[in-house]
């Protein structure tokens, strides 16, 4: 466990929405800070993401059947 100190207005307000959800001033902090920590998981870099889609995709590469059905619908035009 760890003892934070925070401004006295920032916690006063923190208090009276933490007591408006039902919630004890810790049980509210915890959850807060989760939240805010798992916005950040989710925050990812580009070279992250591409290199997270090239993982996937080549664990789960796509099949015939779900491009051979679009097939039909391309059209490509002459330049």
């Amino acid at each position: 466990m760890y003892v934070i100190e925070i401004e006295d207005n920032l916690a006063n307000q923190v208090t009276e929405i933490a007591k408006a959800e039902n919630r004890s001033l810790a049980e509210f902090v915890s959850l807060t800070l989760e939240e805010k920590l798992d916005r950040k998981r989710h925050e990812r870099t580009d070279e992250e993401k591409i290199r997270r889609f090239a993982e996937n995709y080549s664990t789960f590469p796509q099949r015939a059947e779900e491009w051979e059905l679009w097939q039909s619908e391309q059209v490509w035009e002459d330049e």
